[in-house]
């Protein structure tokens, strides 16, 4: 199958590269940086397209998938994982902090998906599907995190925008998944504090490997479904929290406090 997969010189889009890299998988890959995504590539088994750039960019998308079509003739699946997370109150959170992490958590997704759909639509059948989207969101989607409303917002917006996409390309037998992971073992916390502030997390809050995640991607790319919560008492917890949001709002209250 061939996989777009933006963001994927780190953290979990690297994870699902070597994964799917693995299983035989065609790949086309995307990073802002060439250096990193070319050391990716070069612990790969197979020759992945790679394709730098920022997802910010309509451009990019385009790039993206014109590469895919030239080398490989089709497209499986397109995965918008390309994100940063911003720590920071929303009052403290500037115009320019806004546009920025829309820009990239929020439209670089769009430019994917809009570039994708129309080869997706007209392609033959392959497992029931003719193409398959996957938009890599957060648990964050379902419950707004304190200091973090502006990254927490762009992935409420990713799932919004999924569960709106799953219904329209029904008919075009075209797969829509959302991934919500939560915390993982890579770079993104760090990266998150290089813009000033600590991303308090509590003691008792899980974190996943990245690989985790990846074989749960896997797979869904393998047998498509609407959501994929790799940590799966997430999914109930915050269901909790949707039915009951004082309960959420009192357990990030105290923990601000401490801080």
């Amino acid at each position: 199958m061939v996989t777009i997969i933006t963001g994927a010189s780190d953290g979990i889009g690297a994870a699902l590269a070597r994964h799917l890299a693995a299983s035989g998988g065609r790949l086309v890959l995307n990073a802002r940086g060439r250096e990193r995504l070319e050391a990716l590539a070069a612990t790969l088994p197979g020759s992945p397209v790679l394709v730098t750039g920022d997802v910010a960019d309509p451009a990019t998308a385009q790039a993206l998938v014109n590469a895919a079509r030239q080398h490989f003739g089709r497209i499986d699946t397109v995965v918008a994982n390309a994100g940063y997370g911003l720590v920071r109150t929303i009052a403290d959170t500037t115009p320019e902090e806004w546009q920025a992490i829309l820009a990239t958590n929020l439209l670089g997704t769009i430019h994917l998906v809009r570039a994708a759909l129309p080869h997706l639509a007209t392609q033959d059948l392959r497992d029931g599907y003719r193409g398959h989207v996957m938009l890599v969101s957060s648990a964050l989607a379902r419950r707004g995190r304190p200091e973090a409303g502006a990254y927490s917002a762009t992935k409420a917006a990713q799932l919004s925008v999924a569960e709106a996409l799953r219904v329209e390309v029904a008919d075009q037998r075209i797969a829509v998944t959302s991934v919500h992971p939560v915390a993982t073992a890579t770079g993104f916390i760090s990266a998150a504090e290089a813009h000033g502030g600590t991303w308090a997390r509590g003691t008792s809050e899980p974190v996943q490997d990245p690989q985790v995640v990846a074989r749960a991607m896997a797979d869904a790319i393998a047998r498509p479904r609407a959501e994929v919560w790799p940590h799966g008492l997430s999914r109930w917890a915050l269901g909790l929290g949707t039915l009951w949001p004082t309960l959420f709002d009192g357990y990030f209250l105290r923990r601000m406090r401490r801080k």
